[in-house]
C-alpha cells in the first residue's frame, strides 16, 4: 500500500504545483507559445487549455459560431455499444475512486499526509471520508536520526528569511504528460488492486483458484457366498500354498471408503495431486474399511502423492505415487484401487484431424531389497511398461480406442534357499498375493518352515479397447474388451529352476457391455451392465487383478451384472452381482492341474456420494 501511495502523492503534488507555476510565472519568464488546442467545435482557441494562456494572451475577438447541422441519430446497434462502454468506463472509475481514496486514508493514518492536504485533493463530495481517520504515531526507523520538535518559542526565534515563504519555481508540465502520469498511475494501481485483491471486498486469495478438491464416500453392502461342496480352505491351502481362511461360510460385511484428494497448479505447466483414503498399508487393491470392530476408529493412509509436468498438450511426465497411467478398459490386469509407485511418461501425437495417437512408458518399483548378513545379495523388483495405441474420434457421438501393452515384471520369480543359506533367497517371496498363481515352497529340504514363491516369470502381452456409441443420446452404448497372455511363461525354465512340471495356463480375456447414460450425474440416471471374465492360473499377477470378482485372483470364470441409478446431484446406487468358479486348480508340480472346485459368488449394494 505504500509503494503505491507514495508516487501517487508526489504525482498529485507535482500536478498542482505544474498548476501553479502557470497561475503564477516567476518574475522575468515569458510564457511560451503554445499550439492551438481544439475545442469541442473543432476550432482552435488561441493561448492553450489553461487558465494563465487567458489572461496573458489579452482579450480575445468574439467571431459569430457556425450554425453546425444537427448529428442524425446513430443506428440502434452503435448506440447500445456505446452505452455498454460507457458503463464499462464508469465501472473503472469507480474502482479507481475507490482505490485513491482508501490510499489516502491510508497515507493520513500513518502521518504521510495530513488532513488538510488529503481533503485539498479530493472533491467537496468525499471529504467526510476523512472525518474518522485517526492518525496513528509512527515510532522512527532504527536508521533514522532523532529529530527534536520545535516548540512555539523555537519557532519565534527563526530568522526572517526562514520563516518568509519562498518562491519555488516549477517547470511547465503539458497536459499530455500530466494524462500519461495518470492513466500509468492508474494501471499500476489497478494491476496491483487485482493482484492482492485488495480492492475487491470479499474475494478469496488468488492462490485458492490454483487448488481443487474432490473427494467421495461409499457405503456398502457385500455378501459373500460359498457353494457348499467347495473345498475346504485347509486343503486348498495346501496344494496351492495360499492362506485362505473361509471357502464354505458365507459372509455379511458392512464396509465404508472414504477418499480426500487435492489437485494443485503450481505453474503453467507443473501441477501436483495427493489423497487420502481408508484402507491399510498392506493391501494395494483396495481401500475398504470393514464396520463392526468394537466401534474401532478407521485409519487413512497416503493413497497418492505425485507430481505432474506438461509442457504442452502433446507430452505429460508423472513421478510419485500416481494414478494408473495406462489406458486400461476393464480391471483384468489392474483393479481399479490400484495406485502406482515410479515415473510415467506420454506421448500424445496428432495422426489426422479425427485420429490421436498415444505412447505410454513407464518405470515401477515393486519392492526395495536391503542387504543382510542373512541375505547379501537380494535384488530389486521392478515393473517396466510400455504402451502404444490410437483414439479415432470422427464426431461427437462416436469414439473408438484401441492399445498394445508389453508389462515386464523383474525379479518377482522365487529362487529356492539352501541348506548353508537358509534365508539367502526370502526376498523373492511376494509381499502381497491373492489367489491363484503357481507358487512353489522356497524352504523345500532346507528343514526350516515352508515360505512360498511364484513359480513362472510374468512378462504379460495386453490388447484392449472399447467403443462409446452416442448416437442415441440420451442413450449410450459402451463395449469394453481385454485379453492378455503371460508369454513369460517357460515350462522347461521353471523346471530347471524350481523342480516342477508346471502346466502352461496363461490366458486371460473379459468383455463387458454397458448401457444407459453417458455418466451418472442426476435423479434417475441410470446404467446397466454385463460382463464375461476368463482368467488362468498364470495369465497376469494375481496380486494387482480385481479383488472384487471371485474375492481376487486368477484361475476363474464367470460371469457379472449390475447397474447405476441416480438418487440426486452426485449422490447414486450401485447394485452388483458376481459370480466366478475355478477353472483348472492348482498345479500339481507334475503337468497336471489338481481340480477342486472353489465356487464363490458377491453381492454387493453400494450408496455413492461425491463431493
Amino acid at each position: 500500500m505504500m509503494r503505491l501511495g507514495i508516487p501517487f502523492l508526489a504525482a498529485t503534488m507535482l500536478l498542482d504545483c505544474a498548476v501553479v507555476a502557470q497561475a503564477a510565472p516567476a518574475p522575468g519568464d515569458v510564457p511560451a507559445k503554445k499550439k492551438a488546442a481544439p475545442t469541442p467545435a473543432g476550432k482552435p482557441v488561441a493561448g492553450g487549455a489553461g487558465p494563465s494562456s487567458a489572461r496573458d494572451a489579452g482579450p480575445v475577438p468574439v467571431r459569430p459560431r457556425a450554425v453546425v447541422p444537427a448529428p442524425s441519430p446513430a443506428p440502434a446497434g452503435t448506440l447500445a455499444r456505446q452505452q455498454e462502454q460507457i458503463a464499462r468506463d464508469r465501472a473503472e472509475l469507480e474502482q479507481m475512486r475507490a482505490t485513491t481514496l482508501g490510499l489516502i486514508r491510508a497515507l493520513v493514518q500513518d502521518g504521510v499526509l495530513s488532513k488538510e492536504r488529503a481533503a485539498a485533493m479530493l472533491p467537496l463530495s468525499d471529504r467526510d471520508q476523512l472525518a474518522d481517520v485517526e492518525v496513528r504515531p509512527r515510532a522512527p526507523a532504527a536508521s533514522e536520526p532523532a529529530v527534536e520538535s520545535k516548540t512555539d518559542e523555537a519557532l519565534a526565534d527563526a530568522t526572517p528569511r526562514r520563516r518568509r515563504g519562498q518562491t519555488v519555481r516549477v517547470p511547465y508540465v503539458p497536459e499530455t504528460v500530466k494524462a500519461e502520469i495518470k492513466e500509468s498511475l492508474k494501471q499500476e494501481v489497478l494491476a496491483q488492486a487485482k493482484a492482492e485483491r485488495w480492492a475487491e471486498p470479499s474475494t478469496l486469495p488468488e492462490w485458492l483458484d490454483r487448488i481443487v478438491w474432490e473427494g467421495d464416500m461409499r457405503l456398502r453392502y457385500q455378501g459373500e457366498y460359498y457353494q457348499k461342496d467347495n473345498v475346504p480352505a485347509l486343503v486348498y491351502n495346501a496344494f496351492t500354498g495360499s492362506n485362505l481362511t473361509n471357502t464354505q461360510q458365507d459372509v455379511d460385511l458392512w464396509r465404508i471408503r472414504v477418499r480426500l484428494g487435492m489437485l494443485a497448479k503450481i505453474t503453467e505447466t507443473l501441477g501436483a495431486g495427493f489423497r487420502l483414503a481408508t484402507g491399510n498399508l498392506n493391501n494395494p487393491v483396495s481401500t475398504n474399511a470393514n464396520l463392526g470392530n468394537n466401534f474401532s476408529a478407521q485409519q487413512l493412509i497416503l493413497d497418492r502423492a505425485y507430481l505432474k509436468w506438461d509442457p504442452s498438450e502433446r507430452w505429460s511426465l508423472s513421478a510419485g505415487r500416481m494414478p494408473n497411467p495406462w489406458f486400461w478398459p476393464t480391471d483384468l490386469v489392474w483393479d481399479e484401487d490400484l495406485n502406482f509407485d515410479g515415473l510415467a511418461g506420454s506421448f500424445k501425437p496428432r495422426l489426422s484431424a479425427s485420429t490421436t495417437g498415444f505412447l505410454t512408458a513407464g518405470a515401477f518399483p515393486l519392492f526395495q531389497s536391503s542387504a543382510t548378513p542373512s541375505a547379501p545379495t537380494p535384488s530389486d523388483k521392478w515393473l517396466f511398461g510400455v504402451q502404444g495405441g490410437t483414439e479415432w474420434k470422427p464426431d461427437s457421438t462416436l469414439r473408438a480406442r484401441g492399445a498394445a501393452a508389453l508389462f515386464e515384471f523383474q525379479n518377482v520369480s522365487g529362487l529356492r534357499n539352501t541348506v548353508l543359506q537358509p534365508n539367502a533367497n526370502d526376498w523373492t517371496a511376494p509381499g502381497f498375493r491373492q489367489k491363484g498363481n503357481t507358487l512353489f515352497d522356497i524352504n523345500d529340504g532346507t528343514g526350516s518352515a515352508a515360505l512360498f514363491a511364484l513359480a513362472p516369470r510374468y512378462r504379460v502381452l495386453n490388447l484392449g479397447g472399447e467403443l462409446d456409441v452416442g448416437r442415441f443420446d440420451p442413450l449410450f452404448v459402451k463395449i469394453a474388451a481385454d485379453w492378455a497372455k503371460n508369454i513369460g511363461f517357460d515350462r522347461n525354465e521353471i523346471r530347471a529352476r524350481t523342480g516342477l512340471d508346471v502346466e502352461p495356463r496363461t490366458t486371460a480375456y473379459q468383455a463387458r457391455l454397458t448401457v444407459g447414460a453417458d455418466a451418472i450425474r442426476k435423479l434417475h440416471d441410470w446404467q446397466f451392465f454385463v460382463g464375461y471374465r476368463y482368467v488362468e492360473r498364470d495369465a497376469v499377477l494375481d496380486a494387482f487383478t480385481d479383488s472384487d470378482f471371485y474375492l481376487g485372483g486368477t484361475d476363474t470364470k464367470g460371469y457379472f451384472v449390475g447397474g447405476f441409478y441416480g438418487l440426486d446431484r452426485n449422490a447414486f446406487l450401485r447394485l452388483r452381482y458376481l459370480s466366478g468358479n475355478e477353472i483348472h486348480g492348482p498345479a500339481l508340480g507334475k503337468g497336471t492341474s489338481a481340480k477342486l472346485p472353489l465356487a464363490i459368488d458377491v453381492l454387493q449394494a453400494d450408496f455413492n456420494v461425491r463431493f
